[in-house]
């Protein structure tokens, strides 16, 4: 039987908003005690619980709430109604500075959290010299931590916590800070010291959520929209962020501008698969792939493929009205959702031609030297530019084909089977 560690029930988080100081001390000293403010629900009952060891994301757009509950969960924050039950103890990085006195050096603010936690004085002089070894910041250990960048404040910040041995670990952004080996370096400590442990990681990095968590729940608005199952999740919070930014933008403001590809005017139809039913279709609808499909050049259909090859994303779409400067392109993923490669038609600097009606675009392109497994392809027609477009039609997954297992079995996105190695001695 699982073992709940943390239940969230019901939270709602509401703050009173006054347009001017004048108006809160109104209401504060009124006689028949007339509000002069307006409500704001950050939360609005939000219920959910998490079992022991599990590694749950929190996903969500600015203002969704997700920094509001995790505060609530850490008892910084107390909910206006509802209530929270853990079991265990939480350690949290929740923003930089939060927690450390800032005229402590590094070791200063160690031996203070620990005291906080309740560890002992043989515990802290372990876990001291585990948290100056993972930091690695140097002789700034015995500096004010004032004096700090930020990427050295966010090593120390994690170490320290990461090493208090917390039964639940809260991870709020913090991980976005410090350079890429930091970064690397942060999640095998959480995958190795936090084997059995439960973690709550709050981040808009998808990637990060699809490679370290078992389940997402996703915040909008102060609602609890969706718990559940990882790739699920993501789907749908990218529908909605897609649907979001269509809204926002009138495509019809786009121009075309410079040369663009010439496109073929002989009637070419091949045999093209139509997409499968069931396959999630995002976009505004102004434009629709009907059919789809991965081939050689001999449009051969393929299921599997050989890396290195040329392949073709073939696709015949229907422009309902007129697009003044497509955009064709296509994500590859593997089999976990993580990206594995993305490409349009701008980002190889090809201009397509403005568009209405039916046409067949074809994206040929090498095969990078991929591991074995299967793989997954979206494919996507948009009306703009890359930085600033409007999605018009977006399959989710449209496409899969495998790889074969080569002689070595290696983990990793790529297969390389070539290079060289030298040798040279050195006198003693």
């Amino acid at each position: 039987m699982n073992e709940c560690v943390l239940d969230v029930r019901n939270i709602v988080k509401k703050y009173k908003l006054y347009n001017s100081e004048k108006e809160r001390l109104k209401e504060a000293f009124h006689p028949f005690h007339k509000s002069f403010h307006k409500d704001f629900y950050a939360l609005k009952g939000i219920s959910f619980k998490v079992n022991k060891g599990e590694k749950v994301g929190i996903i969500g757009s600015n203002g969704a709430g997700k920094s509001t509950i995790l505060k609530i969960l850490t008892g910084v924050l107390n909910p206006t109604e509802g209530e929270v039950v853990t079991e265990g103890r939480i350690a949290a990085l929740l923003e930089l500075g939060a927690g450390f006195n800032m005229d402590y050096t590094g070791l200063e603010n160690i031996r203070l959290n620990g005291t906080l936690m309740g560890c002992s004085e043989e515990e802290m002089e372990i876990k001291t010299q585990k948290i100056v070894e993972f930091a690695d910041i140097g002789d700034f250990i015995s500096q004010p931590v004032k004096t700090y960048s930020s990427g050295m404040f966010v090593r120390l910040a994690f170490a320290t916590q990461i090493f208090s041995d917390p039964d639940i670990l809260i991870v709020d952004e913090a991980l976005s800070v410090g350079d890429i080996r930091f970064q690397q370096k942060c999640y095998r400590a959480m995958d190795e010291l936090m084997e059995n442990k439960t973690v709550l990681l709050v981040t808009h990095d998808t990637a990060a959520v699809t490679r370290f968590c078992q389940r997402v729940i996703w915040l909008n608005h102060g609602e609890l929209v969706y718990d559940g199952e990882v790739t699920e999740g993501l789907r749908r919070y990218k529908e909605f962020l897609i649907n979001q930014a269509i809204e926002e933008t009138n495509d019809s403001e786009y121009q075309s501008f410079g040369e663009t590809l010439e496109q073929k005017r002989e009637e070419i139809r091949l045999n093209l698969p139509p997409v499968p039913e069931g396959i999630s279709k995002n976009g505004n609808g102004k434009a629709v792939i009907t059919h789809c499909a991965l081939m050689n050049d001999d449009h051969e259909l393929l299921e599997f493929v050989e890396p290195g090859t040329w392949v073709n994303v073939v696709s015949r779409i229907e422009f309902h009205e007129h697009t003044a400067r497509p955009l064709y392109g296509f994500t590859l993923f593997d089999r976990l959702g993580n990206v594995v490669v993305s490409l349009n038609s701008e980002t190889i600097d090809v201009q397509l031609p403005p568009q209405d009606g039916q046409v067949e675009y074809t994206f040929r392109f090498r095969m990078p030297d991929l591991n074995h497994g299967e793989y997954t392809m979206s494919v996507a027609v948009a009306n703009g530019f890359q930085t600033d477009h409007v999605q018009l039609c977006w399959l989710d997954d449209v496409l899969t084909f495998r790889v074969m297992q080569r002689e070595y079995d290696l983990p990793g996105f790529l297969y390389l089977d070539h290079g060289e190695v030298s040798i040279t001695t050195l006198k003693s």
